[in-house]
C-alpha cells in the first residue's frame, strides 16, 4: 500500500475495541504515560474506535438485567491490575441511590453484584482516564465507528477503514471483544432462534411466558438466560441440552479470602526443569495440589471433578458441598489466574492437544464456578418442574410444518435417542474462539492478507512475551497486538477480567515505553 496521505486521522496508537478490555489497557496506558507539560513536545495522540457511545462496559458488562450477576466477587474485578480494590472502593463512594438502581443495598468484598453495575463502573472509569489524558497533555479522540481492515503503508504505519472514514496509526490494539458463536449457521435464519443469550433482556421481551424453551449448553450463559426468563415470570418449560449434561460448580461462600495461595511463575519454572524446561499437566496437577497441602487441605478430586449424576441431584450435592465447608480446588484455581499463562506457555503442544482431547470439556465447566444465589434459583427451578437439564445432545434442527424446532438428545441411562419440541432456540454453547470461523470483517480480512494466523488452541496466534500478532509466516509484527478472548490460545484463561487486566497492564507498560521514547527522540 502507497504512503497514507495527510488528509487522514494520524495517530501513535489506535484501540480497536472499547469494551472493558479495551478501556482496561486505555487507562491503564494512560496512568503510564509521563505527563506533556513536565516535556514540551509532540503530544500523544490517542484513537479509540467503539461504536458504542460510552465506551468501557462493552457487550459483557452492557446495559441489562440485574440477573446477570459476576461470577467473580468484588474484591477479584477491577480495571486496573495493580489495584485489586479499585472497584471495591468505588463502590463504597457511590450513593445508595445508585447502587439501587442495580438492585444492591448491601454488599462486601466477597459479593456477586450484577454485572451492568461494573458496567457502569467502567463507562466511569472511562470518563476519568478522558479527564487524566486531557491533564497530560495527551489527545484522546473516540471514534464512535467500527473498523472493517487495516494495512499497512510503506511507511509501516496501519491504513484504518471504517465506514466512511480512514484513519492510521503507528500502533494498533485490537481489543475486539467476544465474537458471536459460529456454531450453528443453519439456524440463524429462523426467526425463534438466538445465537447469543445478550442483552437477556430480549429473551424476556420477545419468548411468550408459556412457551417452550431450548437452551443449547449448560454452561455460565445458559445460567444468566434460565434465571433472567423464570424471574421475570416465564411459565413454561427451560430444557437446557449439552453433551455433558453438567452445570458449573457452586461456589463456596466459605472459600477463604486471606489465605488464597500465590502460585509463581519461579516455582513453575522449577517443576519443569525436570523436562528441559517445559511443562505437563501431571506436573501443573502436582502444584495445585502442593498449593492445597500448603493450606492445610488435600486434593479432593472427587469434589474437583464433581459428581456424576444427572443436573438436578448433582446440583443439589454442589450446593450442599459449597456450604458445608471452603472448596480449596477453588481457591487454589482461582489464585492461579496470576501465572496461568505463563504455566500454559511452558506446556508442549502435545500437552495441550491433551488438555483440549480430553479434559478441555470437563474442566471447563467446573473451573467457571456461580455463586450460590443463582444456585439456590436453579434448585428452585428444578423442584417446580421448570427446567431440565439434559445430556447427549445429538442435533437440533427447525421443523417448518410444526413451526418449531427439534431436538435431539441420546440419554445413557436408557440407551435411547429422544426427540424434543421447542417453541424457542438460545445459543448459550458461548462466543467463536475459531478464527477461521469467525463472523468478524476485521478478523477475516486480517487472516486473508497474512497479518495473523489462527492459533490452534485458539483465537490468533501471538507472541507470548508482548502479545504482538504472529503473521503467517511466523514472525512477529511488533506493531500490532491483541488483548481479550481471541488471545486465549496463547494465555489460557483470557475470558477474565483480572487476567485481562494484567495482560493489559503489561501491554500498556511496554507500549508506553516505546512512545516514550519516540517522543524523546523528536524533541
Amino acid at each position: 500500500m502507497e504512503s497514507l496521505d495527510d488528509a487522514y486521522m494520524h495517530a501513535d496508537i489506535a484501540i480497536i475495541g472499547g469494551g472493558s478490555v479495551g478501556v482496561s489497557f486505555l487507562c491503564q496506558l494512560i496512568k503510564c504515560l509521563v505527563p506533556q507539560t513536565a516535556h514540551p513536545g509532540p503530544f500523544p495522540q490517542i484513537l479509540l474506535f467503539e461504536p458504542a457511545c460510552s465506551p468501557g462496559s462493552g457487550e459483557a458488562y452492557g446495559g441489562d438485567l440485574n440477573t446477570n450477576l459476576l461470577n467473580i466477587p468484588v474484591r477479584g474485578m477491577t480495571a486496573f491490575a495493580d489495584d485489586k480494590t479499585h472497584f471495591q472502593r468505588w463502590l463504597q463512594a457511590q450513593p445508595p441511590s445508585l447502587l439501587s438502581r442495580f438492585g444492591v443495598h448491601q454488599f462486601d468484598d466477597d459479593s456477586f453484584l450484577p454485572r451492568p453495575l461494573f458496567g457502569y463502573y467502567m463507562e466511569r472509569v472511562y470518563e476519568n482516564s478522558l479527564q487524566e489524558a486531557t491533564s497530560k497533555g495527551i489527545s484522546l479522540h473516540h471514534v464512535r465507528n467500527r473498523v472493517d481492515a487495516l494495512e499497512k503503508d510503506v511507511n509501516g504505519r496501519w491504513a484504518i477503514s471504517c465506514p466512511g472514514g480512514r484513519y492510521a496509526a503507528k500502533r494498533v490494539v485490537l481489543c475486539n471483544g467476544n465474537l458471536p458463536s459460529a456454531a450453528f449457521p443453519e439456524l440463524e435464519e429462523h426467526a425463534g432462534y438466538f445465537n447469543d443469550p445478550y442483552p437477556v433482556s430480549q429473551l424476556t421481551r420477545r419468548i411468550e411466558p408459556d412457551a417452550s424453551v431450548a437452551i443449547l449448553g449448560s454452561s455460565l450463559s445458559a445460567i444468566d438466560a434460565i434465571v433472567a426468563l423464570k424471574e421475570a415470570g416465564h411459565q413454561g418449560l427451560i430444557q437446557c441440552f449439552s453433551r455433558n449434561g453438567r452445570l458449573p460448580s457452586v461456589r463456596s461462600p466459605l472459600n477463604r479470602r486471606h489465605l488464597e495461595p500465590k502460585l509463581t511463575a519461579q516455582g513453575i519454572r522449577q517443576a519443569a526443569q525436570a523436562h528441559g524446561g517445559r511443562l505437563t499437566l501431571k506436573d501443573f496437577f502436582s502444584l495445585l495440589a502442593a498449593q492445597m497441602n500448603a493450606l492445610g487441605g488435600e486434593m479432593d478430586v472427587a469434589d474437583m471433578l464433581g459428581p456424576q449424576l444427572p443436573a438436578r441431584e448433582a446440583l443439589s450435592r454442589e450446593i450442599a458441598a459449597a456450604q458445608a465447608h471452603e472448596r480449596l480446588w477453588q481457591v487454589v484455581s482461582a489464585a492461579s489466574n496470576e501465572v496461568i499463562d505463563f504455566a500454559w506457555h511452558l506446556l508442549p503442544q502435545a500437552e495441550r492437544r491433551e488438555y483440549h482431547e480430553r479434559w478441555r470439556s470437563l474442566w471447563m465447566a467446573r473451573r467457571a464456578t456461580f455463586p450460590m444465589q443463582n444456585a439456590r434459583n436453579l434448585q428452585r427451578y428444578f423442584e417446580d418442574g421448570a427446567l431440565e437439564v439434559l445430556s447427549g445432545y445429538q442435533s437440533c434442527a427447525y421443523n417448518a410444518e410444526a413451526r418449531a424446532f427439534t431436538l435431539r438428545a441420546h440419554s445413557a441411562q436408557t440407551a435411547q435417542t429422544r426427540a424434543y419440541r421447542a417453541d424457542y432456540v438460545i445459543n448459550a454453547t458461548s462466543f467463536c474462539l475459531d478464527a477461521t470461523r469467525a463472523k468478524d470483517s476485521l478478523i477475516q480480512q486480517l487472516l486473508r492478507h497474512g497479518y495473523a494466523a489462527a492459533d490452534p488452541f485458539g483465537g490468533l496466534r501471538l507472541d507470548y512475551e508482548t502479545g504482538c500478532l504472529l503473521d503467517a509466516r511466523g514472525a512477529t509484527q511488533p506493531t500490532i497486538s491483541l488483548l481479550g478472548s481471541l488471545a486465549v490460545g496463547t494465555y489460557f484463561w483470557t475470558i477474565s477480567m483480572d487476567v485481562n487486566a494484567r495482560l493489559a497492564q503489561g501491554q500498556a507498560q511496554r507500549i508506553a515505553g516505546e512512545l516514550a521514547q519516540e517522543l524523546q527522540a523528536i524533541r
